[in-house]
């Protein structure tokens, strides 16, 4: 489920990024340089199709970073990092010791 859900959160951001690069730049840049009359909240500024859907797609966009945040909760519900840490700290079975080598007596 997570990974259809990725692949959908990869799909709408490549959309999302085209369309927002697309749109008629109001041109302010910050205030910098004026920018006119034509503003955002005017009411020359009608809502396009381009700027609906960038909505549409932007709110899409963050109700599946909320599902993807549930469900990838969900399914590391059982991996805490508390027991993690508890398996890590516990000592390990120590390997057979093995006699030390014998010096060679041809010399």
């Amino acid at each position: 489920m997570s990974n259809v859900l990725l692949i959908i959160q990869l799909i709408i951001s490549i959309i999302l990024t085209g369309l927002i690069l697309i749109q008629r730049s109001e041109g302010g840049a910050l205030g910098i340089g004026g920018g006119g009359g034509g503003g955002l909240m005017s009411g020359r500024s009608a809502t396009t199709s381009i700027a609906r859907m960038t909505g549409i797609l932007g709110a899409v966009f963050i109700a599946n970073c909320l599902a993807l945040s549930v469900v990838y909760q969900i399914e590391n519900r059982d991996n805490l990092i508390i027991d993690d840490a508890a398996v890590a700290s516990q000592p390990a079975e120590r390997p057979a010791e093995t006699p030390p080598a014998q010096p060679d007596e041809r010399r």
